[in-house]
């Protein structure tokens, strides 16, 4: 616990020196990853930020935080999240766990799965990736319709790499901008706190929508 709270005071203080030690940047790359795979792969999960985690870990990277080696990782890490969705969606596909799962995901993002699959086909998990809640989603119903595997598989492998290159790359290259060199201590204070913003609003939304349910379901008098 002790080490997680140095590792705030870090990135609150900038300090890049403390962030660096191997044991810190092991540490941010564990929550990094831990956060790809719950968000990609468990709907429970799906409000957790992992588009601006992986905008953080670009400019990780040039900051020297972290090494270009922890973009395969990255990458494996959400290719494994989704295949568990996947394999959740396949196993539990006809039962009633799977329909209590998928009610915690809103309609709208449910029917926009349906009309990607419908319209163009497995393919469409490239452009499901950059849709958040929709990605968490996805797998479960492309199980749940038992597509074979396989081709899943391979889709799947190929719409991670087209996600992660990307936000890392932009991140990257936020960070190489003259604006990001001006104005260095209020950019890097927008890169660490928009995870944070995300990951607390979407809490916010979690018990928020739990609430109006439980209201819903009680008897009016």
């Amino acid at each position: 616990m002790e080490q997680f709270y140095q590792l705030a005071h870090a990135f609150m203080n900038h300090d890049l020196n403390t962030l660096s030690d191997p044991k810190m940047a092991f540490m941010i790359c564990g929550v990094i990853l831990t956060f790809l795979v719950l968000e990609n792969g468990f709907i429970p999960t799906a409000f957790l930020p992992g588009d601006s985690l992986l905008l953080l870990t670009g400019v990780l990277i040039y900051q020297d935080v972290l090494s270009l080696g922890v973009i395969p990782l990255l990458i494996m890490a959400t290719f494994v999240g989704t295949w568990l969705g996947y394999m959740q969606g396949r196993f539990l596909g006809h039962t009633q766990l799977y329909h209590r799962l998928m009610s915690h995901v809103e309609e709208r993002h449910q029917q926009k799965v349906y009309h990607l699959l419908d319209k163009y086909g497995i393919i469409t998990l490239i452009t499901a990736r950059y849709i958040a809640f929709v990605r968490t989603a996805y797998p479960y119903i492309v199980g749940a319709t038992e597509l074979p595997q396989g081709r899943f598989l391979i889709v799947n492998l190929i719409s991670s790499i087209m996600w992660i290159c990307p936000l890392v790359g932009t991140g990257y290259y936020l960070s190489h901008t003259k604006l990001a060199a001006e104005y260095q201590t209020q950019f890097f204070n927008i890169i660490i706190y928009l995870p944070v913003a995300l990951l607390v609003g979407g809490m916010v939304a979690l018990v928020w929508r739990w609430i109006s349910k439980r209201r819903a379901a009680q008897p009016r008098d």
